[in-house]
């Protein structure tokens, strides 16, 4: 397995990132409870098969084992970082609204 990252960021510093860049500082990530994820996702027409694969990233995402193989075998990080991404989003996110 090769892995390609350039940084790492919490969710919370991905909400308060973006927020920054799109002109919305109070952007915060809110985390909501399970059965609430799989119900929208199902609501919103998803297979179910692939909601439930969604969920049980998510749970192996709270519990670390979804990071224990990159941390193991941690890269190289590239140059561009999260906040170096957000110029260009931030760009194509005001030309959609």
């Amino acid at each position: 397995m090769h892995y390609l990252a350039s940084d790492e960021v919490s969710p919370n510093e991905v909400a308060q990132i973006l927020g920054e860049a799109i002109g919305e500082p109070d952007l915060t990530w809110k985390v909501i409870p399970r059965e609430q994820m799989l119900s929208g996702m199902l609501d919103a027409g998803m297979n179910e098969w692939i909601a439930n694969g969604f969920m049980a990233m998510q749970a192996a995402q709270e519990s670390g084992s979804l990071y224990e193989h990159f941390y193991r075998h941690k890269p190289v990080f590239g140059k561009t970082k999260f906040r170096d991404f957000t110029k260009a989003f931030a760009k194509v996110y005001h030309q959609q609204a």
